[in-house]
């Protein structure tokens, strides 16, 4: 799926979308996403056994943001829930603060 606000809304456009249905239909348990300006992307093996061994249904990689990584995602605790927020989902006048290596520190 391709949706400009990135990895945040991934979920929820591929259900919408009705891939999420036709893949599980097919019996498809896992997906692998990478960004598009990362071509050499490919499934690591130790982070796909983590989430078969340990029955996670979601594992993300991340790494210390620094402040070259302003137009990509953070971590949130939004509602209680850990969530990913992408830059394009920051209204204009929290631009600033979402670009702050101390309050959001993983890219």
């Amino acid at each position: 799926a391709w949706y400009p606000p990135g990895h945040g809304d991934f979920y929820q456009s591929f259900a919408n979308s009705g891939l999420l249905d036709e893949f599980v239909n097919m019996g498809k348990k896992f997906c692998f996403i990478s960004n598009i300006d990362n071509l050499g992307a490919t499934v690591d093996l130790s982070i796909l056994n983590l989430c078969l061994s340990q029955n996670h249904e979601f594992i993300m990689e991340v790494t210390d943001k620094t402040r070259a990584d302003v137009k990509g995602g953070t971590l949130i605790n939004y509602e209680g829930k850990l969530r990913l927020l992408e830059v394009a989902q920051v209204p204009k006048e929290h631009e600033e603060d979402f670009k702050s290596v101390k309050k959001f520190n993983v890219f």
